[in-house]
């Protein structure tokens, strides 16, 4: 995303291991960047680690929803950041690459 966003990245000095709370969900952030953050409620430049993942854009932290007062708002499918509700999107996903489940991993299929 930073290549096709035109950020620049800047090598860091002591990479570090980036370990999400899904099995398999490990990375290496060997870059960082200065970008500028634009969308209702906030227009502000922050650091940010520059990771690769396959299907999100930006992982956004608590320490930033902290921050930014980000509110997720289910019951009227808004966001809220810093005052500002935002209407969320549906985004329909098809399977088209074949990875997504049909079943939760928890249930156990009868035989």
């Amino acid at each position: 995303m930073a290549q096709v966003a035109d950020t620049r990245v800047f090598p860091l000095e002591d990479p570090h291991i980036l370990q999400l709370g899904t099995i398999g969900s490990r990375s290496i952030i060997n870059y960082g960047s200065d970008v500028r953050v634009e969308f209702p409620g906030v227009n502000t430049e922050i650091y940010a680690d520059i990771a690769n993942f396959d299907r999100y854009d930006m992982i956004v932290g608590t320490p930033f929803m902290r921050v930014n007062k980000v509110h997720l708002d289910f019951e009227n499918n808004a966001v809220v950041v810093n005052g500002v509700s935002t209407p969320a999107e549906l985004v329909e996903m098809g399977d088209g690459d074949g990875r997504l489940r049909r079943y939760r991993t928890t249930e156990k299929r009868r035989e």
